[in-house]
């Protein structure tokens, strides 16, 4: 020690140089460093979704998620894996070994998902496969669309078709789904009476409207030296021209939707509500990405928010930020801030009696891990216990 002080005195400048160096690597330190409240997490997981519309979580767990965890496990260096079926989605999650590459564990599940979609239920969406990070599962906020005059099914396409893609390009941010609103959607609302009297069925019905709605690939026709564009009409843009699709053809049996039912511009059952200053409107929940800040993705959110607004093809639309997680975050930072620079402080001025007060502590610490293994076992409250003075 009395040697590291004579260079330290013999030598001023060296030490200054010595000191000034450390404080700008720190500086650079922190300023790269991703302030979170929560550290980033390393180890490789994926996340994969699959989608059936309607199917029961019973049937989901035995059809769906039994099958892709068989064919998802065989992934290499897979450590554990979880799974989760509710209605009409299977969740199923891969945790992978430390040293895993993220990109060759997301790769694998990917190849091992395209095997199973043959025995898949008909009608099943294909699975998406995502990386995904155990401590980004909390919104970092919360996107509301607020509207005095636009309806639920309209704010719903809006945040689900320009606000969600908009969000999603500012870096870090997720916005994967919209939650409140009426999902749009072309219904024919049939009479069973009319039905019954024409002897057609339910499935009648909607094999006639697949064939007469197609979506049919076009080309092109060259006429002498003219080269004409073709588009196609084989899908119908009018809803009350499908009225017009033929259900049977036959001499005096000819029918039609219209005879036996209406096609209207409507939406699915509403599934969840949601209400802003007592109107319902709609939410888009703001997840980050895996490694990046929380206050760097509200921050840039609270940025691009207003800039968003105009650009909506609809108008009348508000874009708020709520539910900002950022504000516990910065919380939390400020407080370990202000207790480590107090304890500086405290060292600083008396440094031997932090010395002392560190010894102290570990040898109370010493004392208790000598103490607590030689102590006997607790007797049960079964059990009788012995006094004796």
């Amino acid at each position: 020690m009395n040697g590291l002080i004579r260079a330290s005195l013999k030598n001023p400048y060296a030490v200054i140089v010595a000191m000034l160096t450390i404080l700008v690597i720190g500086v650079l330190c922190l300023l790269a460093l991703p302030i979170d409240i929560l550290p980033i997490f390393r180890s490789p997981a994926v996340q994969v979704l699959t989608f059936y519309s309607g199917m029961p979580a019973v049937s989901v767990e035995k059809d769906i998620t039994n099958r892709l965890e068989r064919w998802v496990g065989q992934a290499n260096n897979m450590s554990r894996q979880e799974s989760r079926s509710i209605i009409g989605s299977s969740v199923i999650r891969n945790y992978f070994q430390g040293d895993a590459d993220p990109n060759g564990a997301l790769g694998q599940v990917m190849s091992l998902t395209t095997g199973v979609i043959p025995v898949l239920p008909p009608g099943t969406l294909p699975p998406v496969v995502l990386p995904f990070d155990p401590t980004a599962t909390v919104p970092a906020c919360v996107v509301a669309l607020d509207s005095k005059t636009q309806n639920e099914s309209t704010l719903y396409d809006v945040g689900r078709f320009e606000v969600r893609n908009m969000v999603m390009a500012i870096p870090g941010a997720i916005a994967p789904v919209v939650f409140g609103g009426k999902v749009r959607t072309i219904l024919a609302y049939l009479d069973r009476q009319k039905m019954q009297s024409r002897h057609l069925s339910l499935t009648d019905v909607m094999d006639a409207i697949d064939r007469y709605n197609l979506l049919m690939p076009t080309g092109d026709a060259k006429f002498g030296d003219t080269d004409y564009a073709i588009d196609s009409n084989s899908m119908y843009n009018v809803i009350s021209e499908m009225k017009g699709i033929p259900l049977r053809v036959g001499p005096g049996t000819a029918t039609f939707l219209g005879d036996i039912g209406t096609p209207a511009d409507t939406n699915y059952i509403q599934t969840n509500i949601v209400r802003v200053n007592g109107r319902r409107q709609v939410y888009i929940p703001i997840f980050r990405q895996v490694g990046q800040s929380t206050l760097t993705v509200v921050d840039q959110l609270k940025e691009e928010a207003p800039a968003i607004e105009p650009r909506l093809t609809r108008p009348d639309i508000n874009l708020r930020v709520v539910m900002d997680q950022s504000i516990y975050v910065r919380e939390a930072i400020h407080s370990l801030v202000h207790e480590g620079v107090l304890g500086a402080v405290l060292v600083a001025r008396n440094p031997e009696g932090a010395v002392m007060q560190n010894a102290r502590q570990l040898r109370v610490l010493l004392a208790r891990r000598r103490t607590v293994p030689t102590a006997g076992p607790t007797p049960s409250p079964s059990a009788p216990v012995e006094a004796s003075s």
